[in-house]
């Protein structure tokens, strides 16, 4: 993979080609995101809080004027909390057995980025319990003295 530009987290609506660049992850509280495998591009929607949260992944993504189709997407939150301090990754909808390939993709995709190690929690895969990134995909994460570097 080329070298790739460090993208500053805003709160505010981002489309990230994470092809060409990167974020750190423990950056984000919690916020919706939105990732098209296919063609690495990740929509993270308006990090907002509790009730003040009146918008919907549909309303981000026709928002956000990103390629592609909708239902091409993966779907869920992610953020960092107390409770996880080396984040979550929620998919929402859950990742079907059908879509496995692409749930795969998109866990990858996510080691590639700064602050996601082993620690890292997921939910919402191919009818797992939440488990740690490790548990998931341990040669992915050999270098944990380096998170997010692949």
């Amino acid at each position: 993979m080329a070298k790739r530009t460090k993208r500053q987290i805003e709160k505010i609506l981002m489309v990230i080609n994470v092809k060409r660049e990167i974020i750190d992850v423990l950056q984000i509280t919690n916020r919706r995101f939105m990732y098209h495998p296919q063609t690495g591009i990740l929509i993270l929607g308006d990090e907002m809080y509790g009730k003040s949260i009146c918008s919907s992944h549909a309303q981000e993504f026709y928002t956000s004027k990103a390629e592609g189709r909708f239902d091409d997407y993966l779907r869920g939150w992610i953020g960092v909390s107390r409770n996880y301090p080396r984040g979550i990754i929620h998919f929402a909808p859950a990742v079907s057995m059908e879509q496995f390939d692409r749930g795969f993709d998109a866990l990858q995709m996510f080691t590639r980025l700064e602050g996601i190690n082993g620690d890292t929690m997921v939910r919402g895969f191919c009818s797992q319990p939440e488990k740690k990134m490790s548990d998931l995909l341990p040669s992915s994460l050999q270098d944990t003295d380096n998170p997010g570097k692949p």
